[in-house]
């Protein structure tokens, strides 16, 4: 027998408790029975070499599976992409043809476009509104005619109308005036 001092083998009675405590847990003992095989590799530890093609199987088949996940969330990611943009691609063209059927210039939705772009406008039939908006049709030209057409649709040979197109403005005002006074009569007011 090799004889020890006390302090000696007081440290060695802690540390074979402190050993066998950590192997008694079940949170400790895997990495208690790790270093052990960290510092012996040809020890032959049932527990571990046992379970470590098993951890091994199941970490391979955990990674495929992720990666399956992983693909499969980076396709239905394109796939959702390409129905968006083929969506928006659609709502675009139906733009275009609402404009086309208000007969607007193909060069017109050209610059409603280019606006739409600048303002971050989608929707064509409000980038019509406000192109119309900064940009209003001008009234139309008189052409200094004094009648303004109000007896474009009448009656040419009405004799009212023929004093009115003839440039007698005298006599059309008398008569215009006679039957006015006479039709107020004829109400009884």
């Amino acid at each position: 027998m090799v004889e020890i001092d006390e302090a000696q083998l007081a440290s060695y009675r802690q540390l074979a408790g402190f050993v066998q405590t950590a192997l008694n847990n079940p949170k400790t003992r895997r990495k208690i029975l790790e270093a052990d095989k960290a510092l012996n590799p040809d020890k032959a530890i049932p527990e571990l070499d046992a379970a470590d093609p098993l951890h091994e199987e199941l970490k391979a088949l955990r990674e495929d599976m992720q990666k399956d996940r992983d693909e499969r969330a980076k396709r239905e990611a394109e796939e959702a992409d390409k129905k968006t943009k083929a969506d928006w691609d659609h709502q675009w063209s139906r733009g275009q043809q609402k404009l086309r059927d208000l007969r607007v210039s193909d060069e017109a939705i050209s610059e409603i476009e280019k606006l739409m772009g600048d303002r971050n406008i989608v929707d064509h039939e409000a980038g019509l509104a406000l192109f119309e908006k900064m940009h209003p049709t001008p009234p139309p030209v008189m052409n200094g005619s004094s009648r303004f057409g109000w007896f474009d649709g009448a009656e040419k040979d009405a004799p009212d109308t023929k004093l009115l197109l003839d440039q007698q403005y005298d006599e059309f005002l008398g008569q215009a005036i006679d039957k006015a006074r006479a039709d107020f009569r004829a109400t009884g007011q």
